[in-house]
């Protein structure tokens, strides 16, 4: 599915509906495990691990999407919040570089992780 097709998808629309209601208490009823499933976000073959944490920063950027920020050091400063980074599910705030290795990862497969969101809420019945 192409990114233009993705916006003027009903369901998408629908579950950015249900994000811009108070992200913190979506979080509770939706999980994002299943972002560790997808190999863009496995460590490398070489050994090093990724410094980020996929639900977690997922969560920080849907919470970053209902407040207006976008952008890579804005996120980053948003997160640095401690309610805000608790409430992701965060031991400690994440560094920029993480925020932005995240993104760089989730631009490879962003249509499959909003279909699941999608199909989630749905089963969930947040749709």
């Amino acid at each position: 599915m192409s990114p233009a097709t993705l916006q003027e998808h009903s369901s998408v629309e629908t579950f950015f509906n249900v994000v811009e209601t108070e992200t913190l208490a979506l979080f509770e009823h939706l999980s994002f495990e299943f972002l560790e499933e997808f190999d863009v976000f496995a460590p490398a073959e070489t050994g090093r691990t990724r410094d980020h944490e996929p639900p977690e920063l997922m969560c920080g950027f849907l919470h970053c999407y209902y407040k207006d920020i976008y952008g890579i050091r804005p996120v980053e400063r948003e997160l640095q919040n401690t309610v805000v980074w608790l409430s992701c599910g965060f031991d400690r705030p994440p560094s920029r570089d993480a925020v932005d290795r995240f993104l760089t990862d989730l631009e490879h497969v962003v249509d499959e992780i909003f279909d699941h969101l999608v199909e989630q809420a749905a089963r969930r019945g947040l749709l």
